[in-house]
């Protein structure tokens, strides 16, 4: 029964990757938002902790709003996932047809006068699309942390694609050795940093003006070994296509230290919150991100 059902999810994720790749943009964009109205009817209580999060982080917008803003983060979601399956259908060329980086020589900069790299982004846009593209136009083969999906035939198709150029895949279990020996030889590392922490393991740091348990581990890493750290977003656009713009987030007035590694991480949150007030729409609120 369980190979059954493997059979059949594969095989509508095919089907539906298939038709989302013979879409244009538009048309995958109008697939995307049923497939994310889909998801929003599928749990009601996930709907709740959208609603609540956005009612805690924007107390001063109106109920209208509030309901108007969790269907357009669902509607996102969903956007993303119709892209993800089309993915493995298109050529490099279609992917670089649909995002733009207006400064993407800065990751050969810095690759070329350091001894590794920090990437960081969040569950904002299309993240899947922005890590894939980054390696893509710089050539610069890029190590992916990346949290395994519960789905084991859903995980296989999008690390399929994540893989496909000169990225390589790095399971976040266990992942803090891995990703030192990659730095220290030279290596990139791409991680997402706007989830839930461990509380006794990592640090509070207020985003949307309340404190949440936040990975230090991005900021521990660039402080103790010098690594470059930069920041970016795919934002999606009016013609469904994406823009990127590269930050490095400067550290040279920071120290090794605990007060140092909490500075590092206030200043890649608080440009993670600056990007979300701008596109409430394009982040994921679906996750518990405040657990205290």
């Amino acid at each position: 029964m369980n190979s059954l059902k493997k059979n059949l999810q594969s095989i509508l994720l095919k089907s539906l990757g298939k038709l989302s790749a013979i879409a244009t943009p538009q048309l995958r964009k109008l697939l995307g938002k049923g497939i994310g109205t889909v998801l929003r009817w599928m749990s009601s209580k996930r709907f709740q902790i959208t609603v609540s999060n956005l009612q805690e982080a924007y107390p001063e917008k109106s109920s209208h709003w509030i309901r108007t803003t969790a269907y357009s983060s669902y509607h996102n979601l969903g956007i993303v996932l119709a892209e993800i399956l089309a993915f493995q259908y298109l050529s490099n060329k279609q992917l670089v047809d649909i995002i733009q980086f207006t400064n993407i020589e800065l990751l050969g900069d810095l690759y070329g006068r350091s001894n590794g790299m920090i990437l960081l982004s969040g569950h904002f846009g299309n993240w899947e699309l922005l890590a894939y593209s980054a390696g893509l136009l710089s050539g610069i083969p890029i190590n992916i942390v990346v949290a395994p999906q519960h789905n084991p035939i859903a995980n296989e198709y999008i690390n399929e694609f994540r893989s496909r150029h000169n990225n390589r895949i790095v399971p976040m279990t266990n992942a803090a050795r891995n990703i030192v020996h990659i730095l220290q030889n030279n290596g990139v590392v791409a991680m997402l940093a706007d989830q839930a922490a461990n509380s006794s393991k990592n640090i509070f740091v207020d985003f949307f003006h309340r404190p949440a348990s936040t990975y230090d581990a991005p900021a521990a890493l660039a402080l103790k070994f010098k690594f470059p750290l930069i920041i970016g977003f795919a934002v999606r656009q009016a013609s469904g296509a994406y823009l990127v713009t590269l930050q490095e987030i400067k550290y040279d007035d920071l120290e090794y230290s605990k007060e140092g590694i909490a500075e590092l991480t206030r200043r890649h949150v608080a440009i993670l919150e600056r990007e979300i007030r701008n596109h409430p729409d394009q982040w994921s609120w679906q996750h518990k991100r405040w657990k205290i």
